[in-house]
C-alpha cells in the first residue's frame, strides 16, 4: 500500500512522475524544478508521441503493400475501415473469443487429465485446441490487416475445426490409426488452403458444405451429447444469419464498436464451446 504524501509536498505532476516516485522519492521535486535529466524527459515527451504515431501510421500504410483481401473496396462486412494498424477494431478483438475459448477448454481437458478422464488422444487434444486458437488469431489478423493473406488465415481456422469434427468421427469408425488421422488432417488442410487461394470465390461454400457435414455425421454417432451439440447448432444459425445481416447491412452502423460480424465471432465461440461440452458428454 502506497504511504501517505507528506504534508506540503505536491504530488499533481502526472502519471509517470508518480510512478516513479516510489522508486526514488526525490524524483518529484527534481522533476518539478527543472533539473537537467528530467528536463530533457519532459522535453523529449512530443518526440515519443510523434515516434509512436508515426510507428501506428507506418504499420497502417504497410498493409497497404500486401495483397488486399477480395472484399475491399466496399464489401468488408460493416465495419468501416480505419487508417490504422487495427483497420476494423470490433470484428478483431471479437475473434478472441476463440482463443478464450481454447484456454477454458484447455483448463477443463487438464482437470479431467487428471482425475483419469480423458476426453481426447493426444494427437486429437492439440488438433482441437490448436484450431480454435488458429481461428482466433487468424481472424483477428484479417480483421486487422484486411489483406489477402489474412483472408486465408481466417478461412483455414474455419476448415481445421470442420475437418477436425470429421475426423473425430470417421476415423475411428474406419479403424485409422490416431498418426493416420493426423496426416489426413493436415493434407486436406493443406489442399483446402490452395483452393481457396486460387479460387477464393467458392470459400465459404466449401466452409458451409464442410460445417453441414461434420454436424450431420456428428449429430449420427452422438448420444450423450447431442444436448450440448443441438445448442451449438443452433447458436450458429443464429450466427450465420447476423453474419447474413451484417454483410448486406440489412442493419449497419459502420462507425459503432456494436458490430453484427463481432456477433458472429462470439456466438461461433460459444458454438466451440458446445461442441467440446457435447465431446465431454460422450467421454467414458
Amino acid at each position: 500500500m502506497r504511504a501517505a504524501p507528506k504534508p506540503g509536498r505536491s504530488f499533481n505532476i502526472g502519471p509517470a512522475p508518480d510512478v516513479l516516485n516510489d522508486i526514488d522519492p526525490t524524483f518529484s521535486d527534481q522533476f518539478r524544478n527543472g533539473e537537467p535529466g528530467t528536463r530533457c524527459f519532459r522535453a523529449a515527451k512530443p518526440l515519443w508521441c510523434g515516434a509512436m504515431v508515426g510507428l501506428a501510421l507506418a504499420a497502417s500504410r504497410a498493409w497497404a503493400s500486401w495483397r488486399p483481401a477480395t472484399c475491399l473496396p466496399d464489401h468488408c462486412f460493416c465495419e468501416g475501415l480505419r487508417e490504422s494498424l487495427i483497420r476494423q477494431p470490433a470484428n478483431t478483438w471479437s475473434s478472441l473469443a476463440f482463443v478464450a475459448v481454447a484456454l477454458w477448454v484447455a483448463a477443463r481437458l487438464g482437470r479431467r487429465v487428471r482425475a483419469g478422464q480423458a476426453v481426447f488422444g493426444g494427437a486429437e487434444t492439440g488438433l482441437f485446441l490448436g484450431a480454435l486458437v488458429l481461428v482466433g488469431l487468424g481472424s483477428a489478423f484479417y480483421h486487422a490487416s484486411l489483406t489477402f493473406i489474412g483472408q486465408v488465415f481466417d478461412v483455414s481456422g474455419m476448415y481445421l475445426i470442420a475437418t477436425f469434427i470429421l475426423l473425430h468421427r470417421l476415423g475411428p469408425r474406419f479403424g485409422a490409426p490416431p498418426g493416420l488421422s493426423v496426416l489426413v488432417f493436415v493434407l486436406a488442410n493443406g489442399a483446402l488452403m490452395v483452393a481457396q487461394v486460387t479460387t477464393p470465390s467458392l470459400r465459404r461454400i466449401v466452409f458451409g458444405v464442410l460445417l453441414v457435414s461434420a454436424l450431420a455425421v456428428e449429430w449420427r454417432a452422438s448420444r450423450a451429447g447431442r444436448k450440448w451439440l443441438a445448442t451449438g447448432a443452433f447458436l450458429m444459425a443464429l450466427a450465420f444469419a447476423i453474419w447474413f445481416i451484417d454483410l448486406r447491412r440489412l442493419v449497419c452502423d459502420p462507425q459503432s464498436l456494436i458490430q453484427g460480424h463481432a456477433a458472429w465471432h462470439l456466438l461461433g465461440a460459444l458454438a466451440a464451446a458446445c461442441l467440446y461440452r457435447s465431446y465431454e458428454a460422450e467421454a467414458p
